[in-house]
Parts: C-alpha cells; sequence; structure tokens
C-alpha cells in the first residue's frame, strides 16, 4: 500500500471513530435509536480501515468481510427509517429483513451454499442502497429538513459504487482491474466518510448533538 492510500484511510478511520463516539454519546443521553444503528455502522467502517490497514486489501478476500460489511448500509438503512418514521415500524420490520439477510449469509458461506451466498448479499444491499438514497431526497423534497440531507444520499450512492466495484472483483470480468479499484478504494472510502458524517450532522431532523462548547 503506497502512503497516499494510507493517509487516506487513517483520515477516514479518524473520521468513522468520531462519528461512532458522538452517535453512541447521543444515543446514549437522547436513546434515538437511529443514532445507534448509525453509530453501529460508523463503527464497522473503522474497523473496515484498520483492518486494511494492518493487513492489506487482502484482507477484503476473507469471507467473513462481506458479511459484517453488510451491515454498514444495512445499519445507515435502518437508522432512516427509524429517523424519518419514528411513529411507524419500518425500521423494525427493516431490522428483522436485514438481520434474516445476515444470517443467510452466514449459513450459504460457511455451509457452504453458494448459490445462496450472493442472492442474499444483493438482497441486504440493493434496498439498503435505494432507502439510503431516497429517503433524504424525499424529505428534502417535502421540506422536512434542509437540503443537506442530500448529502445522506450522495454518501449512499458513493457507498454503493464501492460495494458494486468489490463485487465485481469476483467476477471474470471486473468493471476495472483489481489493481485500479484497489487504488481508487482509499478515496472513496474517505468521499463516503465525509459525505454521511454531514448527512448525518447537518439536518436537523436527525442530527446528532456534538460534544463540543
Amino acid at each position: 500500500m503506497d502512503l497516499v492510500s494510507l493517509v487516506l484511510l487513517l483520515i477516514t478511520g479518524i473520521i468513522a471513530l468520531v462519528m461512532t463516539i458522538f452517535l453512541f454519546k447521543d444515543y446514549a443521553a437522547n436513546k434515538k435509536l437511529y443514532h445507534m444503528w448509525w453509530g453501529l455502522s460508523s463503527l464497522i467502517l473503522f474497523l473496515a480501515g484498520v483492518l486494511i490497514v494492518a493487513f492489506d486489501f487482502a484482507v477484503l478476500g476473507n469471507p467473513a468481510i462481506p458479511i459484517v460489511a453488510t451491515f454498514i448500509p444495512v445499519g445507515l438503512a435502518i437508522g432512516l427509517l427509524y429517523a424519518v418514521w419514528d411513529d411507524k415500524p419500518y425500521g423494525l420490520y427493516y431490522t428483522i429483513y436485514g438481520i434474516l439477510m445476515v444470517i443467510i449469509q452466514i449459513v450459504a458461506r460457511y455451509v457452504p451454499i453458494e448459490s445462496v451466498a450472493t442472492p442474499s448479499l444483493l438482497a441486504a444491499h440493493i434496498p439498503s442502497g435505494l432507502i439510503i438514497v431516497l429517503v433524504p431526497l424525499m424529505t428534502t423534497i417535502r421540506k422536512e429538513t434542509e437540503a443537506s440531507a442530500i448529502l445522506f444520499s450522495l454518501g449512499g450512492i458513493a457507498i454503493s459504487l464501492g460495494g458494486m466495484l468489490l463485487a465485481a472483483l469476483k467476477f471474470d470480468a471486473p468493471i476495472l482491474p483489481a489493481a485500479t479499484i484497489f487504488a481508487v478504494l482509499p478515496l472513496l472510502l474517505l468521499i463516503v466518510s465525509v459525505l454521511f458524517f454531514l448527512g448525518i450532522f447537518l439536518p436537523t431532523k436527525w442530527k446528532a448533538g456534538l460534544p463540543v462548547g
């Protein structure tokens, strides 16, 4: 790994760790479930960066990584459903669905049943990505929150792009060569972390309190 990639991953890790601390701190104070789920997503993003720094990109070949990484988009999506519809059970329903998809992935990969592993992975990522991109746009259009909520949507687009690039490595004809994907990935992860930080802490509808001042 070159120095630039290492620096980008370290900055990403710092942002993800700060997000994790602030979100869990706010959850402890206010018991808002969406802050807990977003804190979990941030924690996994931080740990993913630590693993890549420690073991290089080869760690992404570990079969457990895609399963654990599923909690990043699933957690972000669950959080949004709780944040926007706190009076409806959508967040609970999607929590059950997301956990079920993860369990299926675990069984499919370690039994193994490859014909089920990939569909269950897509079944977790695709609807989560759509929720992350579309729900903040909807709240902005409805004037329920400021235009800063769109940053959350942009973070969803960026993380979906990263997921597609990594998923493509498993096919015989990837979208880009592996070396190019690994060169772009650190910058993409940094962009993801910045967009989600701003998309979480700026909109008044769901922002967590920053422990400053």
